[in-house]
């Protein structure tokens, strides 16, 4: 008993360890994204509350402007479908996979922010996070396509922002596809600079 009860406290220690260093890591990034890699860049008001100050030189601009949205490309499969439609392909919904199948509609690196359902107010799971290779996404994710194809860095941009004026529903939150595009977003305008924070994440 007592050797159990010391091992359950080690257990726990690494899992509150985990947890903070999870917490680290989700900051890291979105100071990131956010303010950039130069802690000496002269920075201005976004005039965007919950942005704050962003780097002098960067473009402060809305989703619709940086992504080509893919979502009439969606294909929600019932239950039913997908239990005899088995196979190795990734089924996405709003939160990540939720299934595999035996076919695809996608074959390209894509960013996915969740449209509905809790984890849009609790933040427990990503709502925004990139599909690879091959698979099928529902009508429970947006499906978007940055300009740049800098999958990673967008997931990551699009992780940061604060969702709680763009949703809508009062039982079951929801973004529309026209809320998630008028998101301000703040990002560096050259690509050489997104990719080096794209590296650094």
């Amino acid at each position: 008993d007592t050797e159990t009860a010391r091992i359950d406290n080690l257990i726990a220690k690494q899992e509150k360890l985990i947890e903070l260093l999870e917490e680290q890591r989700k900051s890291i990034i979105s100071h990131a994204v956010t303010k950039g890699l130069n802690p000496n860049a002269p920075m201005k008001d976004s005039g965007v509350e919950w942005l704050g100050e962003v780097p002098e030189h960067w473009i402060i601009s809305r989703v619709k402007f940086n992504f080509r949205n893919l979502d009439s490309k969606r294909i929600p499969l019932t239950s039913e479908e997908r239990s005899y439609r088995q196979g190795v392909y990734p089924y996405y919904g709003a939160s990540g996979i939720i299934d595999y199948v035996n076919s695809f509609i996608f074959e390209e690196d894509l960013v996915l922010f969740s449209e509905d359902g809790a984890n849009l107010a609790y933040r427990s799971m990503p709502i925004a996070f990139v599909a690879k290779g091959k698979y099928w996404v529902n009508n429970h994710a947006h499906i978007l396509k940055p300009f740049d194809n800098l999958t990673a860095y967008w997931a990551c941009v699009l992780e940061s922002v604060d969702v709680n004026l763009s949703i809508t529903g009062a039982t079951q939150p929801k973004i529309t596809a026209e809320n998630l595009g008028n998101i301000c977003i703040s990002f560096p305008p050259s690509f050489e600079e997104r990719l080096s924070i794209n590296n650094y994440i």
